[in-house]
């Protein structure tokens, strides 16, 4: 009996326990939820009070009124967004310039050099290649645009204004040390010759720009008229491309089928007497495949020095003619003698037109009448239609910004210059009417309105108004 006398005690005394814990849990439930609550309508009150503060601050009417009177930031952000090309553009083809000196800079000018190339040139080449891209919708181009421009060390001073016109500017020196050239005639002459001496190798950078699939390197008093996808497509997709037999190539040659082409671009005929075997190319229209090998086999070609005196490159005939030491002779080494048969020669009425006579004027020394090309039958440039012209290069019709009269000049040469001249100035004031937002000045130059449009006062570089001036 002493068990359950003992187990008794403590049944009756645990029961009253058990209650009262769980009333404890009960009422601290409880009073965390009161707590939650109070807290919960606390934050409540507190975010309505700041509401109120805040529309008093900032009434929401005016909110509303700043968001649709501030669309101009889209806008902009919508221009740079069209600048920067169509997104299903086949590629971005880099269109390159070189510099190599500044002319006359002064101070008066905030470093504007007084050549006109730097400034009327640059600005208006640059949106002849503008309306001849894909950015342009109405120009069928398929092609997207970078500008380049190499500036030389000794240039960098007037540089700038090819920043304000989109170019991205790349300074470089001279590709090579003209004291390493090993042949002693090219060592001693390069540095005189041609127009720019050993500077005008700055353009051998082209084949540097290894982002791009293709590189057109261009003179500033170039123009570009017609998109040049057909060249694009036959470097990018093979020669065998349909676009491909819409190119006019000189004397009718086929595209080279077994080789990718590599190059395209014209000889300068002027340069040599009729019949002369190897004919420079002109320097001045070069669309090439970028290749850092080709860049280091020129250096090399230069350095090696292998100039003779009368024979040109390699002794082979490469030159006699006017930058013959430069980039003229050196790319129709290449190109002929060292990797023949990856290059193509463009009919030069269509491409880089410069609107030469096709033969030797009569009263000339030696071969007086003969083709320059030196064969029997030869296109007159001139006759071709304006509007079937690719680009532009203006030699002989001399520059748009010096406003020329063309005296002494044949009819045929008179008006195939003048219609080239009309073309630029058309651009230029597709330029202007773009700069001034549609509100364009109208010019009152009274030289041939009916060429310039108003923008040169008198025949001459003096009569000529500046696109700054303009507006």
């Amino acid at each position: 009996m002493a068990t359950p006398s003992r187990l008794t005690p403590s049944l009756t005394v645990s029961a009253p326990k058990r209650k009262c814990r769980a009333s404890t849990l009960q009422y601290g439930i409880i009073l965390s939820t009161m707590i939650l609550l109070v807290v919960f309508w606390v934050v409540v009150f507190n975010f309505h009070k700041q509401v109120e503060r805040g529309q008093e601050r900032l009434p929401l009417m005016p909110q509303r009124q700043q968001r649709r009177e501030s669309p101009q930031p889209q806008t902009r952000q919508g221009q740079q967004q069209i600048q920067q090309g169509p997104v299903n553009a086949k590629a971005t083809i880099a269109y390159a310039v070189s510099l190599t000196s500044c002319g006359h800079v002064s101070t008066a000018s905030h470093g504007h050099s007084s050549d006109p190339n730097l400034h009327e040139g640059a600005a208006v080449l640059a949106h002849s290649i503008h309306l001849a891209s894909a950015r342009h919708s109405s120009s069928g181009s398929q092609y997207d645009y970078k500008l380049i421009v190499f500036v030389h060390n000794d240039a960098v001073e007037c540089s700038h204004v090819f920043s304000e016109l989109g170019y991205e500017v790349l300074v470089r020196p001279t590709p090579f040390n003209v004291t390493e050239i090993r042949g002693q005639f090219l060592r001693e002459h390069v540095v005189k010759s041609g127009c720019c001496g050993e500077k005008e190798y700055l353009k051998l950078y082209a084949y540097t720009l290894m982002e791009y699939p293709v590189v057109v390197h261009l003179d500033l008093d170039s123009l570009i008229l017609k998109p040049l996808d057909d060249l694009f497509d036959a470097m990018l997709e093979g020669p065998s491309v349909s676009s491909a037999g819409r190119i006019p190539v000189m004397f009718n040659d086929p595209l080279p089928q077994n080789n990718p082409i590599d190059a395209f671009f014209t000889r300068d005929y002027n340069m040599v007497n009729p019949g002369h075997k190897h004919v420079g190319i002109q320097g001045g229209f070069l669309v090439i495949r970028p290749s850092m090998d080709a860049f280091h086999n020129y250096v090399e070609v230069v350095l090696e020095g292998n100039f003779v005196q009368g024979n040109g490159w390699g002794g082979k005939g490469y030159g006699g003619y006017f930058g013959a030491q430069q980039i003229q002779g050196i790319c129709s080494y290449y190109y002929d003698y060292l990797y023949p048969g990856t290059s193509v020669e463009l009919n030069r009425c269509y491409y880089n037109a410069m609107a030469d006579e096709p033969r030797q004027r009569e009263h000339a020394d030696r071969k007086a009448g003969m083709c320059r090309d030196g064969r029997e039958t030869c296109q007159d440039c001139r006759e071709v239609n304006v509007h079937e012209v690719k680009s532009v290069h203006f030699t002989l019709c001399n520059k748009p910004w010096k406003c020329p009269t063309w005296e002494g000049m044949d009819e045929k040469s008179v008006q195939i210059c003048q219609g080239f001249h009309k073309e630029w100035f058309r651009v230029r004031e597709d330029l202007e009417n773009t700069l001034s937002g549609g509100n364009i000045k109208n010019p009152d130059g009274k030289h041939k309105p009916e060429i310039f449009r108003g923008y040169c006062k008198s025949g001459h570089e003096r009569g000529y108004v500046p696109i700054a001036k303009s507006r």
